[in-house]
């Protein structure tokens, strides 16, 4: 299938996923309230961060290994059981030996749902290496499928144990745990050809996985700390879980405007990482410039539409998320410059990039929050990430320039093919 196809695929999924998962956030937020709905983004991203820590980026090479075919899918598949059983609780272990430096950020919260959100972890390191297993194989059919399981299941379970039964925040935890084994169930059924166990002791293929594995994995933290230890931040210096439920609803929304560079991801790495043509980054330059135009239209959409749609679906008890949502808008309409340009380099075999831009930008995140929290509160923690994320864009397009030798003028100027194309497809459309 073509990476149009594929990435049209992709965004129509990413389009009705939005759309049940924006009922299941407003479903929480207006059952939970801020304060407890600020509990519940913390478990959330505790679950990720023990995610990322845990998966040491071998997802990335299980799906880079499958796309080159350099080794058996059995043999992959097994390391990926194996390794997301070890280092996922190696990493929940290291949770609960420091639980005396960070357990103060956990007042409020019961433990058994601190201990489900981080079992939880070892899950989503399994399923998340499949999801890239099957990327890897190209089909991304599958992938929209699994992940469409996932939401769905997740917001039913969420209708009925915040609605009908009245769960409250453990209802939200055990609902992500049935959206996650939804997920593991499609995939597993689509990859069942390649489940049957061997032997994966295999010196090169162990140390060619952790090698480009451990690259990605660097990249997959520091990422995630850009993407949300502004969250734990907020909570550490404030202490006010409401404004932890005002900014996680912030960036909740602003980050659902990334649905157009989101659903070029997976075909884009497949692709690139399947091809050894020359301009086999074309058409990633071509993403890069219709996610910007796309995501500047959205953005003046949310500047002008986004405190009333947020009295309208979560009421108006939450309107001082939109000073952060704003705040944020810089930096998310630049950042897919960083996620699509690194991806194409990692798919040449250069996952280190991505690394060093995002490491660069993690300190100057960090500093900002710092002195910005403080004073600003969730505005402060939206402008550390905005000014975050336009420095990754910036360092990585610095990086790609190098590799591909591309000019600023290839990635942002918008070819007359490009309109001629669209052109054309809206006088098909016209003619129906």
């Amino acid at each position: 299938m073509s990476f149009l196809k594929q990435s049209a695929a992709t965004f129509v999924t990413q389009i009705i996923l939005m759309a049940v998962s924006m009922a299941t956030g407003i479903i929480v937020a207006r059952v939970l309230g801020p304060e407890i709905k600020g509990q519940a983004a913390l478990l959330g991203n505790l679950t990720q961060i023990l995610f990322m820590c845990g998966s040491l980026g071998l997802g990335s090479a299980f799906s880079f290994f499958i796309a080159k075919k350099k080794y058996p899918p059995r043999q992959i598949m097994t390391l990926a059981l194996l390794s997301a059983l070890l280092f996922g609780i190696l990493v929940n272990g290291a949770f609960y030996i420091s639980w005396p430096l960070h357990a103060a950020m956990w007042t409020g919260i019961p433990k058994k749902l601190i201990i489900l959100s981080t079992i939880l972890s070892i899950v989503f390191i399994y399923s998340t290496y499949l999801v890239r297993i099957v990327v890897g194989y190209g089909r991304i059919y599958s992938m929209n499928i699994a992940n469409t399981a996932s939401t769905i299941m997740n917001f039913t379970a969420v209708l009925l144990l915040l609605l009908v039964w009245h769960q409250g925040l453990s209802g939200v935890v055990t609902a992500l745990w049935l959206g996650t084994l939804a997920q593991i169930g499609v995939l597993v059924w689509v990859l069942r050809k390649d489940l049957i166990p061997t032997s994966c002791w295999d010196s090169d293929f162990i140390r060619a996985t952790f090698t480009y594995g451990i690259k990605a994995h660097a990249l997959l933290i520091i990422n995630f700390l850009n993407y949300r230890l502004d969250i734990f931040l907020l909570q550490y210096l404030t202490k006010d879980t409401v404004a932890v439920g005002y900014y996680s609803l912030a960036v909740g929304m602003a980050e659902l405007m990334w649905l157009v560079p989101n659903s070029a991801v997976a075909p884009l790495f497949s692709g690139v990482a399947q091809s050894e043509a020359d301009d086999r980054s074309l058409i990633t330059l071509r993403t890069c410039r219709w996610s910007l135009i796309f995501l500047v239209i959205f953005a003046l959409g949310g500047i002008v539409l986004g405190r009333p749609f947020i009295r309208l679906l979560y009421g108006a008890e939450y309107l001082p998320a939109f000073g952060p949502f704003l705040w944020l808008l810089p930096g998310i309409c630049l950042f897919p410059l960083f996620k699509l340009l690194i991806i194409d380099l990692a798919a040449r075999g250069f996952p280190g990039y991505g690394t060093a831009a995002s490491a660069v930008a993690l300190v100057v995140n960090v500093g900002a929050n710092i002195v910005l929290i403080p004073l600003l509160g969730g505005k402060g923690a939206a402008m550390a990430t905005s000014l975050s994320y336009t420095l990754m864009s910036a360092i990585s397009l610095f990086f790609f320039m190098r590799v591909t030798r591309h000019s600023l003028l290839d990635i942002f100027i918008v070819e007359k093919m490009e309109f001629d194309f669209i052109l054309t497809k809206i006088r098909r459309i016209m003619k129906r």
